[in-house]
């Protein structure tokens, strides 16, 4: 059985890498430092439950995930349509960028 510090950090940077952000993009977008989310990730700190409750918001899981021992598919494949659907906006984005340029 994988301790709950031990969890909590494989499982934040997990998600965080595969939404493919930073550490201090998660930090940004919980309003904390860099260097508390690298000490959650290394298991130096513990964040509170709100912190908790904020990274979990911020990488799009349920708090639960964050302690999961195995792979959650369903969690998996949320985050990935999520990606999906982000990329896809981009691109539309950008084709409108792109059209307004030539247009002009």
């Amino acid at each position: 059985m994988t301790g709950v510090h031990t969890l909590l950090a494989q499982n934040i940077k997990k998600y965080r890498q595969f939404l493919g952000i930073s550490q201090s993009e998660l930090a940004e977008r919980i309003n904390c430092s860099l260097t508390f989310i690298g000490n959650i990730e290394v298991k130096k700190r513990f964040p509170s439950s709100k912190n908790i409750d904020l990274l979990a918001q911020a990488l799009g899981v349920k708090p639960a995930d964050l302690f999961a021992e195995e792979n959650d598919t369903e969690t998996t494949h949320r985050l990935a349509s999520k990606q999906k659907q982000k990329l896809l906006v981009k691109k539309e984005v950008l084709k409108a960028i792109d059209k307004a340029f030539r247009s002009h």
